[in-house]
């Protein structure tokens, strides 16, 4: 009973994606740098009930709803990962460590940034940190005064610790870890092997 309601959960799931944030699942799922991968024609041309087929029968019930949680989180739809982690009655693994269930999502997301802040301050590129600023902007994490004021500072590591400073809410968390995945991929996943 349990596994045919993490099935279905997973399936209602990704038929209430839109079409744009369902592709940018399959590419995720599709492009998976770590074993199992999930080859191309398993994923291409195929419907909502076919990639949860493919999601379970590549990952199990229990690994189908990490690694659906791990693309959700990393596509930023964090609200969509919740649910998904509601429904089946698990604990979210965020951030990134596939195996790790024990804590919740948001004191995941901060212990993360609390003890990579350094790392992350030092290594983001100067041109990913206009992005990742022009991208809380957009997501209203940060609003037009405070983006403003960010822009001007000098540096880009100086500008990268006052983000740390004025994000103050879980949400805005959340969300600097979403886009921090897709801005700066290679310096998150090392940062992750590390924990």
């Amino acid at each position: 009973m349990a596994d045919k309601s993490k099935r279905k959960a997973i399936s209602f799931m990704l038929e209430n994606l839109d079409a744009k944030d369902l592709k940018c699942f399959y590419v995720q799922l599709r492009n998976r740098k770590e074993e199992p991968r999930v080859p191309r024609n398993k994923v291409e041309g195929k419907d909502y009930l076919d990639i949860t087929d493919v999601l379970v029968s590549t990952f199990t019930e229990d690994g189908a709803v990490r690694e659906a949680e791990r693309i959700l989180r990393k596509l930023c739809l964090n609200d969509e990962a919740d649910d998904l982690v509601k429904e089946t009655g698990g604990q979210s693994s965020a951030p990134g460590s596939s195996d790790a269930g024990g804590s919740s999502s948001g004191a995941a997301v901060e212990d993360f940034l609390k003890n990579n802040a350094e790392d992350l301050i030092q290594g983001v590129t100067e041109t990913n940190v206009k992005q990742i600023l022009d991208s809380l902007k957009t997501k209203k994490v940060i609003d037009q005064e405070c983006y403003e004021a960010i822009f001007k500072i000098r540096t880009s590591q100086d500008q990268m610790r006052t983000i740390f400073i004025v994000i103050k809410t879980q949400q805005g968390k959340n969300e600097f870890y979403g886009i921090l995945e897709k801005k700066e991929p290679v310096l998150m996943d090392e940062l992750k092997k590390k924990m």
